[in-house]
């Protein structure tokens, strides 16, 4: 009997608080019905990953696939450590440059456990092949989906059940999903060295939180149940101008907006403050339903954000295109961005009763990759778990 087993996690996006919950500040972040599923099963075949190691295959992550072969041991059969079939090496079947940098979260998912767990695979080899709806350095928690949905699926193929020993979710659920996020959270920590832990307790739990003086509070609001928003994503195209960097870009911008609060100090206090109200008044409007005054609350986010040095000119056009188009609200969402950086990153918009078609058009001549979302999603699913005969 051979062993299969799926795992999905949803999107996120930030609705409020984003930079400033750095500084202790509220922010209000949501699951969206974008979803990354990674199944892993046992390979068949004579390749390396038939011999103990990983066949994994990215098939369609917006804008790029990926195939590698990892495998482990002292020495591959083609060269010594380090070389072409060296240990660990990440060998593409095709030339993809900066995309080879997407698996860096598996791999380090699997190094993880079998450190954390001792997860081996003696003999046989593993496939892991990832497909998902979600764009790479767009602010919507690709990465935390990648190690939360990677790191639940491994657990149970390896008999580390997600809920309950035997794989069952209903047993001890809550305990054993927290030790999936505590897990997910360190992997990205490791890749990236710095990770909020909003964007993998979003990715574990789906549905709302709110995080308040640090803590993560799972959240429940009316208003954010399938709340239908745009999200225009902008240059998140991991096979041009290096964009691929996995953490590096949101690092770089965190220090630049460090530096900006002990250069402004009192300044930037009062936009502390600021943020602090605008989120709370963010979700009073949510438990009233009042999508209009969201709207206000967003713009005025949104302004908070560029007063901190976080929204490139080509996000600043998409969202002042969507206000006059008709918006409630639109916004930056996640790091934002640089100009310096090619201002990659996403503008979330919040459309009116009428104009949502033109607004996703502007957006669209614009350059960007525009996404039809809806907010409250599932959390981690295990999808499909069986055992089969080869």
């Amino acid at each position: 009997m051979k062993r299969r087993v799926r795992a999905s996690a949803p999107a996120k996006v930030i609705l409020f608080g984003e930079h400033f919950v750095v500084f202790g500040k509220r922010a209000l972040a949501t699951a969206v019905n974008r979803r990354l599923v990674v199944e892993v099963s046992e390979k068949d075949g004579n390749g390396r990953s038939g011999k103990g190691g990983y066949h994994i295959k990215i098939e369609n992550i917006p804008t790029f696939g990926l195939e590698v072969d990892l495998f482990r041991g002292e020495k591959g059969e083609e060269g010594e450590e380090g070389e072409e079939g060296g240990k660990g090496e990440a060998l593409p079947y095709k030339d993809y440059g900066e995309a080879t940098k997407a698996i860096a979260y598996v791999k380090e998912s699997i190094k993880y456990l079998e450190e954390s767990y001792g997860i081996n695979r003696e003999g046989g080899g593993v496939e892991i092949e990832i497909k998902s709806e979600i764009p790479l350095s767009a602010g919507l928690g690709s990465s935390a989906a990648t190690c939360v949905a990677t790191v639940a699926a491994l657990k149970e193929f390896f008999g580390w059940g997600v809920g309950g020993g035997e794989g069952d979710l209903e047993a001890d659920l809550e305990a054993d999903l927290e030790a999936v996020r505590e897990d997910a959270h360190r992997v990205e920590l490791a890749v990236q060295g710095a990770a909020s832990p909003v964007d993998t307790a979003i990715s574990t739990y789906g549905g709302s939180v709110l995080v308040e003086q640090g803590e993560v509070k799972r959240l429940r609001l009316a208003g954010l149940t399938g709340l239908n928003l745009l999200v225009g994503c902008v240059g998140c195209l991991p096979l041009s101008r290096g964009t691929s960097d996995f953490g590096l870009k949101t690092k770089k911008i965190v220090e630049q907006v460090k530096a900006r609060k002990e250069t402004f100090k009192r300044i930037f206090d009062s936009l502390l403050e600021a943020s602090e109200e605008t989120t709370a008044e963010a979700v009073a409007a949510l438990r009233e339903r009042n999508f209009v005054r969201l709207g206000a609350l967003m713009n005025i986010n949104h302004g908070l954000l560029d007063a901190i040095g976080v929204v490139p000119r080509r996000l600043s056009e998409l969202a002042k295109v969507s206000q006059e188009l008709g918006a409630l609200g639109a916004k930056v969402t996640g790091a934002g961005g640089l100009d310096e950086m090619g201002g990659v990153g996403s503008v979330l918009v919040l459309p009116g009763a009428v104009g949502r078609g033109k607004i996703k058009t502007a957006m669209e001549i614009a350059g960007a990759l525009v996404l039809d979302v809806k907010t409250g999603g599932e959390g981690l699913k295990i999808e499909e778990k069986f055992d089969y005969n080869s």
